[in-house]
């Protein structure tokens, strides 16, 4: 029976999708409604690719080896695929953070300091 591995470049492609996504939990911005949708957009794609690889090792004869060799290649561009949405999804939510905090910042000067500001302070 012939074992298939995934290539390289996409097992480290998605190594790097988890660790963006945990740095992403952590920061507070792993759970942006953008960033959910492309992980289950992800896990959706990593499924179909253990799927399409069983298929490509269980396949005898020539068209169902083409066949499962097909569907594994594909299964693979739409892991790539679904690699680069999140980690554009994790930008965009990180940079909607960092906004936000600012905009946090700006709206109420005295956050994060003990004492109010004298033009703030109530009579």
């Amino acid at each position: 029976m012939l074992k298939i591995a995934l290539p390289a470049d996409l097992a480290a492609m998605f190594a790097a999708c988890e660790g963006a996504y945990e740095q992403a939990t952590r920061e507070g911005y792993g759970e942006n409604p953008k960033v959910i949708g492309a992980v289950s957009k992800l896990i959706s794609a990593w499924r179909a690719l253990r799927i399409a690889n069983c298929n490509l090792m269980m396949a005898k004869g020539f068209f169902t080896g083409e066949l499962a060799s097909m569907r594994f290649d594909r299964a693979c561009q739409a892991t790539r695929e679904a690699c680069i949405e999140l980690h554009t999804a994790i930008v965009q939510a990180a940079t909607e953070n960092r906004l936000y905090n600012r905009c946090l910042m700006v709206a109420n000067p005295d956050h994060g300091s003990d004492k109010p500001r004298e033009s703030t302070k109530v009579a």
